[in-house]
């Protein structure tokens, strides 16, 4: 049965079991979607691109009774069964025993156009609580939902790849009619640079079991909030290695679209949330890289939509986001090879080094320390104490200004070659910290600062536990806490210190993780805004 019979057919209210005053027709590359009244009727196209196969009757049956499945796992009251279309030599009935079956459909409870999330976000009627709470959902769902042990390995490096390659190679026929040539081959050496630098991040998340049963498809338009209750339809049900990914590919997914839709700061919200409610700060390591990811393939698959101009009205629509899905991949692959300066300053005893190591730790970059340079460069070991007057010994201002000057020149060193650092000192004179911007900035790296802030009463007995513990690199205590006080320069959060670097103030009160995930997301806001101005 052709296309073009299928949606001459369908279009006829009078084939439907259920009565009807109309019926609509939404298409996709792979699939028709016929909505009467109260139900929506979604059919296979018989298409194969490889990645999917609906070549045949009973693949497309198999693949709808599948899509029931796994559908009703997110979605509890909306997928009701698969019905049979037949037809008797004059007339085409959903029934399986009036004629020969020429088509399968998944019938579903036709849910209100309004109530997707970016309707809901358009009309203000979605809250920062909604982009929480979906967060938990998924990161709860996630959890309960390994991929089966008996399968082939799916999330690896290798898997990964192959799926970039493929991407890049079904777009060749888009360059020059949604994606320019220059864009294509910034994205394509900038993914594969990543992939081949960091291999390692792909199978350390296999092995920590991110590889999940996801979803697959959590597009904005994809989410229904219905009064008690969120459903989410549409997952991938054609391509085991669609739905068994990373779930960060699956968070990235929504976020990229949130961002496609302009609503950026709920998805940092939403990244945010999950990331808490998972415990997975190293999702930041590949967020973009999958966000990179989904862009690209939601511009692939609406320039294979434009490729069929009988099936759509409204073209125009369609080339701008294949173009602008384009352009949202290009920012996150310029993400992928801009790297970071990540400075911490503050009082002693606020935190800095344990948050400077957390920070470096989930983003797997280079951490350098003032005191552990000091000591080095001084022929000591890290654990020695200098129990010395304050601004003597090893801490005098001539020695002070030799380890920024050198922590600069390594933080240098590494930015040139493409890696992300994270530099944990005091940072307390503004000359110290404008010292190591610079570099930044000269570099073409971003730069971002986070200021540690504890009350005095925190601070004091966190130095005399220290003094108490054994093995303690930092010399702050409390003894010359006040003197360290008075000469420390506090940032200015509206002044020119601050212009191109991101201030994030963080209250070390809060737990170490929940400082270490407030820095990340402040510093992923920050890399979004900085790519939105830049445009």
């Amino acid at each position: 049965m052709t296309l073009a019979a299928l949606r001459q057919a369908l279009s006829d209210p009078a084939i439907y079991p259920d009565p009807t005053t109309k019926v609509e027709m939404c298409e996709t590359h792979i699939s028709l979607v016929f909505l009467t009244d109260r139900y929506a009727y979604k059919i296979k196209k018989s298409v194969d691109f490889g990645f999917v196969d609906y070549s045949t009757l009973e693949k497309r049956r198999r693949w709808c009774e599948q899509e029931v499945i796994l559908n009703r796992r997110l979605s509890t009251t909306v997928y009701l069964d698969v019905v049979a279309l037949s037809h008797d030599g004059s007339t085409y009935r959903f029934a399986a025993d009036t004629g020969t079956v020429v088509e399968y459909a998944v019938k579903m409870r036709r849910l209100p156009a309004t109530a997707t999330l970016d309707v809901q976000l358009k009309q203000g009627a979605a809250s920062v609580s909604t982009m929480t709470d979906l967060a938990r959902q998924l990161a709860a769902f996630h959890a309960t939902h390994p991929v089966p042990v008996a399968s082939e390995p799916y999330g690896t490096h290798a898997r990964v790849r192959s799926d970039w390659q493929e991407n890049f190679d079904q777009t060749t026929d888009a360059i020059g009619r949604t994606l320019s040539s220059d864009q294509y081959t910034h994205i394509q050496q900038a993914v594969m640079a990543f992939l081949t630098q960091r291999e390692r991040w792909f199978e350390q998340r296999v092995e920590a079991g991110r590889i999940r049963d996801c979803h697959g498809d959590l597009r904005a338009e994809h989410i229904y909030l219905e009064e008690g209750a969120v459903q989410i339809i549409d997952c991938i049900e054609f391509n085991p290695q669609f739905w068994y990914i990373d779930v960060a590919s699956e968070i990235a997914f929504l976020a990229m679209d949130l961002d496609r839709l302009g609503f950026a700061a709920e998805a940092h919200v939403f990244v945010r949330a999950y990331v808490e409610a998972s415990g997975d700060p190293t999702l930041y390591r590949v967020l973009d890289f999958y966000r990179c990811y989904r862009a690209y393939v939601r511009g692939k698959v609406r320039s294979f939509l434009l490729q069929d101009a009988a099936a759509h009205r409204d073209l125009s629509r369609l080339q701008r986001d294949a173009e602008w899905c384009f352009t949202l991949a290009g920012r996150y692959a310029q993400r992928l090879t801009r790297p970071l300066l990540i400075m911490t300053t503050g009082l002693m005893g606020t935190g800095k080094s344990t948050i400077a190591q957390g920070v470096a730790e989930a983003l797997d970059v280079r951490l350098f320390s003032s005191v552990r340079l000091l000591k080095e460069c001084a022929g000591l070991s890290p654990e020695t104490p200098q129990r010395v007057p304050f601004g003597a010994g090893l801490y005098s201002a001539s020695t002070s200004k030799e380890t920024y000057a050198a922590l600069a020149e390594l933080a240098r060193s590494a930015l040139q070659q493409g890696e992300s650092v994270v530099v944990d000192a005091a940072f307390s004179k503004q000359a110290q910290r404008t010292l190591s911007q610079r570099v930044a900035a000269e570099i073409g790296a971003e730069c971002y600062l986070l200021d540690c802030v504890a009350p005095e009463a925190v601070i004091r007995e966190r130095l005399e536990q220290r003094v108490r513990t054994p093995g303690s690199i930092s010399d702050g205590r409390w003894r010359i806490f006040r003197q360290f006080q008075r000469q420390y320069e506090p940032v200015q959060a509206s002044g020119p210190e601050l212009n191109n670097v991101g201030y994030i103030r963080l209250d070390t009160t809060q737990p170490v993780e929940r400082c270490v995930q407030q820095a990340l997301a402040e510093i992923q806001a920050g890399r979004s805004a900085a790519d939105r101005e830049g445009t």
